[in-house]
């Protein structure tokens, strides 16, 4: 099933960049940064695949597969948009986490 959809992504990813061009032009395809995680999800997949006989491990780069859900988040337009409003407030909500993450570390020495 890995393969199928490297390869599913692989094509999509080829008739994007058929489609927009790949840097130079004004809409070029690695000018959006969904289409540079994807092209660096993809990318990582077929790293691992080629240079899994080296001598060094590969392992981390497969940590990479889990970023391939987030492939559907670029292709569906109220998904991106919901994303982009969530990391456009992070910074809005920085003392409120750190106040968050604070009584977390607290409650969780209390409970050890």
């Amino acid at each position: 099933m890995d393969n199928i959809f490297l390869s599913l992504y692989t094509f999509e990813l080829v008739l994007k960049i058929m489609g927009m061009g790949f840097i130079f032009n004004k809409g070029a395809y690695l000018r959006d940064a969904w289409n540079v995680l994807d092209f660096v999800i993809v990318a990582s997949a077929y790293f691992t695949i080629f240079f899994s006989s080296a001598s060094f491990s590969l392992s981390g780069l497969r940590a990479f597969r889990v970023l391939r859900p987030l492939r559907t988040i670029s292709s569906i337009e109220g998904l991106k948009l919901l994303v982009s409003a969530f990391l456009s407030a992070l910074p809005l909500l920085r003392d409120t986490i750190i106040i968050l993450g604070f009584f977390f570390l607290i409650f969780a020495i209390g409970g050890v």
